[in-house]
């Protein structure tokens, strides 16, 4: 039985160090980058570090480089295979087998992922050539990493976002990406950005209006007001028939108001159903949240069909000095419903 034993703990061994040296064999050198190998650099890369941005800019496009080149090495099965198998071999072959062994080429770690993502998103438009990658980042296993690839392509708005920058057809393959996440039960936080994402495909509303619909379900109303952005955004045109006015008045009495107040200047901007939103816009003002008071006061000012309504009440905001809403607020909004009362009072 010992003798069997030894049998195949020297057979184990031996299997180890010829995938050892294959691998040694067959993978890619470490390029050296400023005098550096570049797994020195991804493996000191540190999370959401804005002097280390800083550096990064100025190193320009190779270094962009060596961020692909480093994210495409974390990716790498082989890589990621012969990683495991070596920290499955510390505590079983004697140290000097193991000093014969390759070290690995640099760390796989979900932590390395996110660096690496993080720190190309940070760079943003710098990095326009990293775009391939991050979208493979997208069907990354780790949610975390998929969330933070997601910012790099929709970090701006309107045309300045990266992803109105890109090749029509590799905005299109990101597309189905985004939908997945969407429509799938895993963190909010992903849902939340891939219904943002949506938010530059007016070309495709045939296929995303069904999906940011489903979305004003969500559980979560971040995902919600998030669909219901997008949805104003692609197809402002359904927005009165597909039940979006109702959710979003919903999401503005969230007593989070890093989420009420994106529920009420979207209400200023969709304008539609002024019977349910006028008195939503008018509970808020009259609410205990400055930036939520503030912002439905700000939306107020697109209802100017309803001045009888929101006239008295932009009037007590804006002349009580100690109030929670902000004169600049309730008199811009004056402005544009009553005109002639803004005048009287001064505001310009």
């Amino acid at each position: 039985m010992a003798y069997r034993t030894l049998l195949l703990t020297v057979g184990l061994a031996v299997a180890i160090i010829a995938v050892a040296i294959l691998w040694a064999v067959v993978q890619p050198r470490d390029p050296v980058f400023l005098g550096k190998p570049e797994s020195h650099w991804i493996e000191g890369l540190v999370y959401n570090d804005e002097e280390q941005v800083k550096q990064w800019r100025q190193f320009g496009t190779e270094g962009v480089h060596v961020l692909i080149r480093g994210l495409q090495g974390a990716r790498r099965p082989e890589d990621r295979f012969y990683r495991t198998l070596y920290r499955q071999m510390t505590g079983l072959l004697p140290g000097g087998v193991l000093r014969l062994l390759p070290a690995p080429r640099m760390d796989a770690s979900r932590s390395t992922r996110m660096k690496i993502v993080s720190l190309l998103s940070a760079l943003g438009k710098a990095a326009q050539m990293a775009a391939p990658a991050l979208g493979r980042a997208l069907r990354d296993e780790d949610e975390s990493v998929k969330m933070i690839a997601i910012t790099f392509f929709t970090d701006s708005e309107g045309e300045d976002a990266l992803l109105n920058q890109l090749p029509a057809q590799l905005k299109r393959e990101l597309l189905p990406e985004f939908l997945r996440e969407v429509k799938a039960g895993g963190d909010y936080g992903l849902r939340n950005n891939a219904a943002l994402a949506l938010r530059f495909y007016p070309e495709e509303r045939e296929v995303v209006v069904p999906v940011l619909t489903t979305a004003l379900s969500d559980r979560v109303p971040i995902v919600q007001i998030a669909a219901a952005e997008a949805l104003h955004r692609v197809a402002p045109d359904v927005v009165a028939s597909e039940g979006v006015v109702p959710v979003v008045i919903g999401v503005l009495r969230n007593p989070d108001d890093q989420i009420a107040y994106r529920a009420a200047i979207l209400l200023g901007k969709m304008g539609e159903k002024p019977a349910l939103t006028v008195p939503a816009l008018i509970e808020s003002v009259q609410g205990t949240n400055r930036l939520v008071a503030s912002s439905a006061a700000s939306a107020l000012g697109c209802f100017p069909q309803h001045a009888e309504l929101i006239v008295p009440v932009l009037l007590r905001a804006y002349q009580d000095t100690n109030g929670i809403v902000s004169r600049r607020a309730s008199g811009a909004a004056l402005k544009k419903v009553a005109p002639q009362v803004a005048n009287s009072l001064g505001i310009e």
